[in-house]
């Protein structure tokens, strides 16, 4: 069966899950098909290790080799082309058609948590660490959020981030601090796990990182900050990253312009 690739952050690889045919090729694939996942995210392949069809699926682990393309200034297309030569797989053949109408992917896990309505804070973000929440921001929010009416996962996972030259940047996303009450801080929960918890939400509440993405796809309410020079969300026009942005449903603030009120009345909108 024709191939297919999953390639950059999570955010990157969550867009390719909702917005093309890729995993709904996979979903149906009856005989072995190649996948290519080329990620700086350790935890993105699990989206296709647990996958229910993964008995059909020949897996290609390739973050480090996009690790040593990022920085060489290639465009999308030659790393993509340079990661399936490298693998051995027909970039030609790629599934590259758009996703079904109407189409949410479905994702499976070994460890989804049973709630609904409850809320998912994604305080940090990833590789790109300069867009986490400051220190001061977090306590902020976090009465606010212990404030709601529901359950709040704080979901965080570390593992040592690549970077473009020699050696390793260490990630770490310790948040244990704010355990307790209503708030339970998920520091292992798998990817798969972690989108069903954001599809079983009522908003999502965190920097501008990968779960936004997931979060705007399923049509949650998102409250997001950045810092003030995030091209993603501050651009002129804003990236794609930022497609929900303008919706009614999203509250969209540069650090400096977060107002604890104003993400209370936002949070009681949506209960």
């Amino acid at each position: 069966m024709r191939p297919v690739i999953f390639t950059a952050g999570l955010g990157d690889i969550i867009r390719t899950c909702y917005l093309t045919r890729s995993l709904q090729h996979l979903e149906e694939a009856s005989s072995p098909v190649p996948v290519v996942v080329a990620s700086h995210n350790p935890f993105s392949i699990e989206l296709f290790r647990f996958h229910r069809n993964a008995t059909q699926f020949v897996l290609y682990d390739l973050g480090h080799k996009y690790q040593e393309l990022v920085g060489k200034k290639l465009s999308p297309r030659e790393m993509n082309e340079r990661i399936c030569r490298f693998a051995g797989v027909d970039h030609a053949s790629l599934v590259r058609d758009p996703a079904s109408p109407g189409f949410r992917p479905v994702f499976n896990a070994p460890d989804n948590v049973d709630s609904t309505g409850h809320i998912v804070f994604q305080p940090f973000a990833g590789n790109n660490r300069y867009r986490g929440l400051p220190a001061g921001l977090m306590e902020r929010i976090v009465p606010v959020l212990r404030e709601q009416p529901c359950p709040v996962f704080l979901v965080t996972r570390s593992y040592l981030r690549g970077k473009a030259g020699p050696g390793a940047l260490h990630g770490e996303e310790d948040a244990h601090q704010w355990e307790g009450g209503n708030i339970t801080v998920l520091d292992s929960l798998s990817t798969p796990a972690t989108l069903n918890l954001v599809k079983t939400s009522r908003a999502l509440v965190g920097s501008f990182s990968s779960l936004v993405q997931a979060a705007w796809f399923e049509d949650k309410p998102v409250a997001t900050f950045y810092p003030a020079d995030c091209k993603d969300a501050c651009g002129t026009p804003p990236s794609q990253y930022a497609f929900g942005m303008k919706r009614a449903d999203c509250l969209g603030r540069a650090f400096s312009e977060a107002v604890v009120h104003e993400l209370r009345t936002f949070l009681a909108r949506w209960q």
